[in-house]
């Protein structure tokens, strides 16, 4: 499968949305509070399968969002997708699979049309894991982009904002340019948000 990739050159208002792990309840609660800042784009980071018991009410409201916004891969996702190509060869098996986690096969093809690699626009960088500070920007690999365990300043590999979920954290963490939104959602934590340029940090325990 050939994981797609976005950019844009626009000076954007984002907000970026950390690891839900099927976590519908504090969905809801950050997305009540995003209906307060309309005009920016939701990035949701990635990791939403897992842990949780709400999968399919989770792809249910990305389904039907009417705010813009990008849904990128996370690792959780890109092992589902490995798992249902190497054992689901026939009908009855995919079945299976897809009731396993509670999802339809709309669920599905929709995680398959809409799921991407990394956003990135005129002064953020967004990927499930942030990035491998070894390499340029242009030459992360798929498994850097949603396995990378980097938790240092990345300023010598680009001077965007690198936004990213994956590494759980305690509260929403900042490390020169590079912010962490994984707060452990499904985990006994919590879903934050990082919104931009306002540097403001929503949660759903507030």
């Amino acid at each position: 499968m050939i994981y797609k990739r976005k950019k844009n050159d626009l000076d954007e208002s984002t907000i970026a949305i950390g690891d839900i792990h099927s976590n519908y309840n504090a969905l809801r609660v950050v997305l009540e509070k995003c209906q307060n800042y309309s005009e920016h784009k939701l990035i949701f980071l990635g990791d939403y399968f897992d842990y949780g018991n709400d999968l399919a009410k989770v792809i249910d409201v990305f389904m039907h969002l009417k705010t813009p916004s990008i849904f990128l891969l996370g690792n959780h996702e890109y092992e589902f997708f490995n798992f249902y190509e190497k054992y689901g060869t026939d009908r009855n098996s995919r079945d299976k699979i897809l009731n396993h986690f509670g999802i339809t096969n709309q669920h599905f093809q929709w995680l398959k049309d809409n799921l991407i690699l990394s956003y990135e626009n005129k002064t953020g960088f967004f990927s499930h894991a942030g990035l491998d500070d070894s390499k340029d920007i242009d030459d992360q690999s798929v498994t850097d982009l949603i396995y990378s365990g980097y938790r240092g300043n990345l300023d010598h590999v680009t001077l965007k904002q690198v936004v990213q979920g994956h590494l759980v954290m305690k509260k929403l963490t900042r490390i020169g340019n590079h912010i962490f939104t994984d707060t452990g959602s499904s985990l006994n934590g919590y879903l934050s948000c990082y919104m931009f340029p306002e540097d403001i940090v929503l949660t759903s325990k507030d």
